[in-house]
């Protein structure tokens, strides 16, 4: 009897959680199989354990499964966390079933930023790598940002520069000697000008600066000397591979000139017409001589255009031209400058004694030494800006100070008519121009100073 009493108990209970779930699913408007099976779960809870064995043993064993399946998923993920590195993380999950329970995705979350981070990888290697549609030459747009400041590749791989001091003062710096050199050799001086641009890190490479005055990464010995420097080479297909080479040294960027336009005077070993494409004999323009040495003196595809851009926004074709200084006075001396305005004359002044003869010039005008000679100064001075000081052979001595720039240095032997720097107004100046003084010795005191006009202008 109280066996049949208990089974008929269990059949209750089993009615009532047949009749219950449909029930739920309504009242909740919910659909989900889990919901249903919380609310059975739910009705069985409340009825006594004890009224069946069956339905305990049912409920035992559903319990045991759920905590079986908890345990099994806790162990896994605590194994992953402890015994896997952070990218290795993608392993353990690749071996777990898809689709697992809400409470399971919550511990796959330590193997979320190996997925996030392989995505940002890639997204940043597809960034760092364009496509051949953003530039014609890759690795020359980027050696060309680092080269040439202000310089920018358009995405149809048109380049465009604009003028940046730092170049336009390395410009001022050798142009003049390129100058000389291009006439020398029938040479377009702007076309090396601006391989010297590209080649030199405009002029900030370790090659070009001093003592190596390397402007062109010309290799071998020069006069004996040579350097070794780390360099990256092409393999010829675009790859490129580090090594060691040793680069000619040179006495100055005017001799680094002479050595290079030799060099395309003579070719290489085999080949004396090698670089016959650059010579104004051969090339009518400049643009024609940097068309030849693209494939030949660089690989870089766009060589041309990034020589014809610099030569342009730098108006480079100025140096190609014969120099017209100023006239050479009666007494042998050349106007320092070639156009100017006097704007305060040699003597007192306001009730001061002014010491030379100022010449208002726009900034950039190129200044000329008066004589030959040797620079005994070439320094800062708060008052005379950045100047210069020349001894001439007959023991006079001339100053030219509140320069932009000066490009002769202490113990260079200079040339009449020699450019030896650019009008500015650094120092106590109000204006650019150039303080002109002329001493009767290397004192420059004030005691040996001597009127300028009546020198240059002879009156």
């Amino acid at each position: 009897m109280k066996k049949f009493s208990r089974m008929a108990s269990a059949l209750i209970i089993t009615l009532q959680a047949f009749l219950s779930t449909p029930m739920a699913v309504l009242a909740s408007d919910m659909s989900s199989t889990k919901e249903a099976t919380e609310q059975v779960q739910k009705a069985i809870d409340t009825t006594e354990t004890t009224e069946s064995s069956t339905e305990s043993t049912e409920e035992s064993s559903t319990k045991e499964s759920t905590e079986s399946s908890s345990s099994s998923s806790e162990s896994n993920t605590e194994s992953t966390s402890s015994g896997t590195k952070p990218s290795e993380s993608s392993t353990p999950s690749d071996q777990e079933t898809p689709k697992k329970e809400e409470p399971k995705k919550e511990t796959e979350k330590p193997a979320a930023p190996k997925e996030e981070s392989t995505a940002e990888q890639l997204n940043q290697i597809s960034q760092e790598v364009p496509t051949p549609e953003t530039s014609v030459d890759q690795e020359a747009t980027v050696d060309l940002s680092r080269t040439v400041p202000s310089s920018t590749v358009t995405q149809d791989g048109s380049i465009h520069f604009e003028k940046d001091e730092s170049v336009d003062h390395f410009i001022r710096e050798i142009g003049e000697s390129a100058r000389k050199i291009g006439e020398e050799k029938e040479l377009y001086a702007s076309v090396m000008i601006a391989q010297a641009i590209l080649e030199s890190d405009s002029g900030q490479s370790q090659l070009a600066q001093e003592p190596n005055y390397n402007l062109f990464g010309i290799k071998g010995t020069h006069n004996g000397k040579s350097v070794s420097l780390a360099t990256q080479e092409d393999l010829g297909n675009g790859t490129l591979y580090a090594t060691q080479a040793g680069f000619r040294v040179y006495e100055s960027y005017e001799d680094c000139f002479n050595d290079y336009a030799t060099l395309l005077k003579e070719g290489i070993t085999g080949d004396a017409n090698y670089y016959s494409g650059v010579w104004k004999s051969n090339a009518k323009t400049y643009q024609e001589a940097t068309k030849y040495l693209t494939g030949r003196y660089a690989t870089d595809t766009q060589y041309d255009q990034k020589l014809n851009g610099l030569i342009e926004t730098y108006d480079l074709t100025d140096y190609d031209k014969e120099l017209q200084g100023p006239i050479i006075s009666s007494s042998g001396y050349k106007i320092p400058l070639q156009n100017y305005t006097i704007s305060s004359v040699f003597g007192n002044r306001n009730g001061e004694f002014h010491r030379g003869l100022d010449m208002a010039a726009t900034q950039g005008e190129r200044i000329y030494a008066v004589k030959s000679g040797r620079v005994i100064k070439a320094e800062f001075h708060t008052s005379w800006g950045n100047y210069v000081a020349i001894q001439h052979e007959d023991g006079t001595t001339a100053l030219y100070a509140h320069q932009q720039q000066s490009i002769v240095k202490t113990g260079d032997t200079v040339s009449q008519s020699q450019i030896i720097g650019y009008v500015g107004s650094t120092g106590n100046s109000t204006g650019s121009h150039l303080h002109f003084e002329l001493c009767k010795d290397s004192s420059l005191s004030q005691g040996m100073l001597v009127d300028p006009q009546s020198v240059l202008f002879g009156n």
